[in-house]
């Protein structure tokens, strides 16, 4: 058995009295599925510090933003030429390594600056793709860690990403509120002015809790490694574990091999609410 399927056994029999109870509560509810594999519901419950009744409202969130705005989860297409346009324009990784405290990090950036590809809806598609994969193949995780590297973004870039603000807010509003994603930390790095007016514009829809876990690093990656050490950072953040094109690639790898499941509606609670 793999050091996966291990941690993910031993998770599952650790808390399967709360497991139980959790799918007797999903037969109860006509508008979730019932077929939720038991690798998510412990994400949920992980999430939520293993608190049944918070697991409960969470999901019962999640389900219901779904069902509200599928158009950011349906279509899961990897040889769509949106999906492919996607991943040409936007570089979402997971990085290999998880963090001293167990957590997942991934980045974000941008390696085609034509802001007429940058498509937010399936920019947002393609990771809620690869955080539906982690969630299965990553059960061992405490948390994320997300880095923003917005080198190279123009004040048309933003002007294209404002056009597309509607989708902005659910993007944020999901992120927030309904997924069971926990972001410990969120980092910006190579922010310009441009960038910072960006946030500020955005800034009305975020948490409290979700601005106090936001740094913002303008001159280099130092301050960054405050944070996150060297020995778990790319070359391209001046750290000494390779480099984000490989995680990208592998990244890829791993979801190509997993589409099945990832394009599967039904494993993602996209069913219509019963009249």
């Amino acid at each position: 058995m793999s050091k996966i399927a291990e941690t993910l056994q031993k998770l599952i029999e650790e808390n399967s009295e709360s497991l139980q109870n959790f799918e007797e509560w999903i037969s109860s509810q006509p508008h979730i599925p019932k077929n939720i594999p038991r690798a998510v519901l412990i994400r949920f419950l992980k999430v939520c510090k293993f608190d049944l009744e918070k697991a409960k409202d969470l999901l019962d969130k999640n389900v219901k933003f779904k069902i509200k705005h599928p158009y950011l989860f349906t279509d899961r297409n990897v040889d769509s030429e949106e999906f492919q346009r996607a991943i040409k324009t936007v570089q979402f990784t997971a990085f290999p390594k998880l963090s001293k405290e167990g957590y997942l990090i991934e980045s974000y950036r941008a390696v085609s600056f034509n802001p007429d590809d940058f498509i937010l809806k399936d920019m947002i598609r393609v990771q809620y793709m690869i955080h539906d994969m982690n969630n299965v193949i990553k059960p061992d995780i405490n948390g994320i860690i997300s880095i923003y590297d917005t080198n190279g973004f123009t004040f048309s870039y933003f002007t294209k990403i404002l056009s597309q603000l509607p989708t902005m807010i659910h993007f944020m509003q999901f992120g927030q509120d309904s997924t069971c994603v926990d972001v410990k930390q969120l980092h910006v790095v190579n922010c310009s002015q441009i960038v910072s007016k960006f946030v500020s514009i955005i800034k009305p829809f975020l948490s409290k809790e979700f601005r106090d876990n936001m740094h913002f690093h303008p001159n280099g990656f130092e301050s960054l490694h405050k944070f996150i050490d060297k020995e778990y950072l790319p070359v391209e953040f001046d750290g000494c574990n390779g480099s984000l094109n490989d995680y990208f690639e592998e990244t890829l790898r791993n979801l190509h091999e997993h589409i099945e499941y990832v394009a599967n509606d039904d494993n993602f609670f996209l069913i219509h609410e019963e009249n």
